[in-house]
């Protein structure tokens, strides 16, 4: 069996490689080494060569068969739904598969409580029947480094939403027979539902997420403190769980007398239900897999390390679905678990304390997952090396084994199990307090940016090369290499001759990140803010979208940026200056712009109590003021006065840098143009065009004094206030001006070295169909 790890290893490099031969370079020195180290025969050499080019042709086959035979035009579709619904608020979602075995994302808008508490007991419809509705694509990322919901969809063989025009009118409906893996699904569905009814209510999400696998009822706010914590992995079933599983099981039936043989068998007969229960994720799969090649072997034969157990898994998941690998889960699960098993001699070095043993796997592990959760995530966790210390026995010892335990009783004495169970409630209530105030301390995090390819290569070296000197015992020289690549990378914003605007895509609003080079400066101009119309309790969401959580923080992380110099809020309507809140806590905000008396609007008399709280200086700015940073220079053009009249009171900025000068409008409509005119002289390259292209701005005779080269216009995709007005587009189109919008492109970027730059358009050629 010891031909499985190099066939594993080479599985994946032909795997990687048809994926990204970039990738797959970045990966071959390891296996230069790893030729180097063990020197195989070149009879060996030549069938890794051949594994390799075997999964290459296999993922490029994988790759081209995948694709759809609808067209998009399709209103009526004959669909099997053979899954349960995912409720949230007003929408349910599931999948279908149609007549030719095509996998749709289905969609349905929930009309009324009454329809939502029926599509949450559904298990599954059991009929084949047609349905009317459109068809839509998934959306694209519309910002550059944002969650790609097309992408992932794609990776699943899924190319289209279906949105239901009505659940309740099918017709030439078929009754089907549901296939033994949509029975377990089935009983997964039936299992959450005597969790939700049994269990005490704010015990119900953590239990769901170990038991179940499915963290949809964990809090956003509690999620992202597990997350900043470094103890996120936790709430996902993986060896851990697995482990513990197996080996309660092994104990309690040795106990009843049962032989190793027929309690292997039983194991066997169990676990892959156990998989399909939990959701079948990447970790879920491998641990499973990896516990029953490894209980296979021990029938036959005893010499199989877990090692080999694990690349035997591999190649089973690559074989299913090659693109597998490009999910996170996957890369981590296998990346930890490969270092841990490498790391064995280091981990069992000697007899030591078991809080030692738990340091070094955390370190392990903590530095394996580094280079993937910075290159998908652009941050890492810091406290995650203390905090596994309390929450890895405190999870394994305690909160596991009494949730599973609680969960099966529930099922003989429910009134009894839930007295207990309320306890637990208390202990797991206590952990939620003291997860979101270790959470709220500085420092926690490190926000790098998302690495380039270069970055990532030399981490990649670098805790190689610590692992390898770690068994040996001499670490120092590759951890202090470690360290100072980390300062370099952390250092990297003030030697970066870059700099770049970038008008972010936040739907229906505006926000401008300016990105001064040589880490001169950062400034936001609004923040976008999605207003949100109220509503009765059963519509909210389990994870309401928030601007700021979902859209500004992705970007401005990606970047690695961490501080805001200058927040300038043009005026105090919600879509410029709602995400203010969710940034607070995520970025610190050195000073804030408003304009005067704009504080007399609700949602800015509340921001005002924040900033005051916080400590951040707000100054009320007023034109004329001019400041100039290095080659940059800015001036704010308007208001005079200090009377607040909404719109035309925006802060408007005029600034020369990047080879452009710029005039950054807010919500100006033709009154406070007018007064720009009479005020100044002025003429610039690129306009934000004023109001999302509102018809009430932009007028001819503005056009014709400022002569833009190029347009800007921040408005929401298919928004309902119809931005940007057509006439704005003619008058523009006649001013000769090339125009970009958000609504079509996404993110609009601006990137620039000295006074050369391009722009650079998130949604190039319209790939959003």
């Amino acid at each position: 069996m010891k031909w499985l790890v190099p066939a594993a290893f080479a599985a994946l490099l032909g795997v990687v490689a048809a994926l990204s031969f970039e990738w797959a370079a970045l990966l071959f020195p390891f296996y230069f080494y790893a030729l180097w180290r063990h020197k195989p025969s070149p009879h060996k050499t030549f069938l890794f060569i051949i594994c390799s080019l075997l999964f290459f042709s296999y993922t490029r086959f994988t790759i081209v068969q995948q694709g759809s035979n609808l067209t998009g035009n399709e209103q009526l579709l004959l669909l099997r739904m053979p899954n349960s619904f995912d409720v949230d608020g007003r929408s349910a979602t599931t999948t279908a598969r149609t007549y030719q075995n095509e996998t749709v994302f289905v969609r349905i808008s929930i009309t009324d409580e009454k329809m939502q508490q029926e599509l949450q007991t559904i298990s599954h419809t059991p009929e084949t029947c047609y349905w009317k509705g459109t068809l839509e694509r998934p959306s694209v990322a519309r910002n550059p480094h944002a969650f790609n919901y097309q992408h992932f969809l794609n990776t699943q063989n899924i190319h289209w939403i279906y949105n239901l025009d009505n659940y309740d009118e099918p017709s030439r409906c078929e009754t089907t027979v549901l296939t033994f893996v949509e029975q377990l699904k089935t009983i997964r569905h039936t299992g959450i539902q005597h969790l939700q009814e049994t269990f005490p209510e704010d015990l119900q999400p953590l239990a769901q997420a170990l038991i179940f696998g499915d963290r949809s009822l964990i809090h956003d706010d509690l999620l992202t403190a597990y997350q900043e914590l470094g103890v996120v992995h936790l709430l996902a079933i993986s060896g851990m769980h697995v482990g513990f599983l197996v080996v309660m099981l092994w104990w309690i039936m040795l106990r009843f007398g049962m032989t190793k043989e027929k309690v292997r068998w039983v194991l066997l007969f169990l676990l892959p239900f156990y998989a399909m229960m939990t959701g079948a994720s990447p970790p879920v799969v491998r641990a499973v897999s990896s516990v029953m090649v490894v209980l296979i072997t021990q029938m036959v034969s005893s010499k199989f390390t877990l090692l080999q157990a694990l690349c035997s898994t591999l190649l089973i998941q690559l074989l299913w679905n090659p693109l597998i690998v490009l999910k996170p889960g996957f890369q981590l699960s296998y990346v930890v678990s490969a270092s841990l098993l490498f790391s064995t001699s280091v981990i069992l070095s000697a007899k030591q304390i078991w809080l030692l043993s738990v340091l070094k796997v955390t370190t392990i592990a903590q530095l394996a997952a580094f280079p993937v959760l910075l290159w998908h995530f652009h941050e890492v966790s810091i406290a995650a090396f203390v905090t596994n210390l309390l929450f890895i026995p405190l999870f394994t010892i305690i909160l596991l084994p009494a949730l599973v335990i609680g969960y099966l009783m529930s099922f003989m004495v429910p009134l009894l199990t839930f007295q207990l169970l309320t306890f637990l409630e208390n202990i797991v209530l206590m952990l939620n307090k003291l997860s979101l105030w270790l959470s709220s301390f500085p420092y926690t995090t490190l926000v790098l940016g998302k690495p380039s390819l270069l970055f990532i290569f030399a981490y990649l070296i670098v805790i190689f090369v610590l692992f390898i000197a770690w068994e040996s015992g001499s670490i120092k020289k590759p951890l202090l290499s470690l360290f100072l690549l980390l300062a370099l990378d952390i250092g990297m914003d003030q030697f970066n001759p870059f700099g770049s605007v970038f008008f972010i895509d936040v739907g229906q609003g505006d926000a401008i990140l300016i990105d001064l080079p040589w880490g001169r400066g950062t400034y936001l101009i609004d923040t976008g803010g999605a207003i949100s119309f109220g509503g009765e309790e059963w519509q909210e969401k389990h994870s309401p979208f928030s601007v700021g959580d979902d859209v500004v923080w992705p970007v401005l992380r990606s970047r690695g940026i961490t501080v805001i110099d200058k927040l300038i809020l043009t005026h105090g309507d919600y879509d410029h200056v709602g995400a203010v809140k969710d940034l607070m806590e995520r970025v610190l905000i050195k000073e804030v712009w408003i304009t005067p008396n704009s504080q007399d609007k609700e949602v800015m008399e509340e921001l005002l109590v924040e900033f005051l709280e916080a400590g951040v200086d707000v100054i009320e700015m007023m034109a004329p003021f001019s400041w100039q940073v290095q080659n940059a220079s800015f001036t704010l053009l308007h208001p005079h006065d200090r009377d607040y009249e909404g719109n035309n009171d925006s802060l408007v900025i005029w600034g020369n840098f990047g080879g452009l000068t710029w005039l950054f409008t807010g919500d100006l409509e033709e009154q406070g143009e007018e007064e720009i005119m009479k005020n100044y002289t002025i003429q610039a390259d690129v306009l934000k065009v004023g109001h999302h292209g509102s018809n009430t701005s932009t007028s001819d005779l503005f056009l014709q004094t400022i002569q833009p080269a190029y347009a800007i216009i921040s408005a929401g995709r298919n928004n309902r206030y119809g931005h940007p007005h057509p006439d704005v587009i003619e008058r523009l189109e006649m001013e000769g001006a090339t125009i970009f919008g958000t609504y079509d492109d996404g993110g609009i970027e601006y990137r620039y070295i000295g006074n050369h730059g391009t722009f650079r358009l998130t949604i190039p050629y319209d790939k959003e169909e």
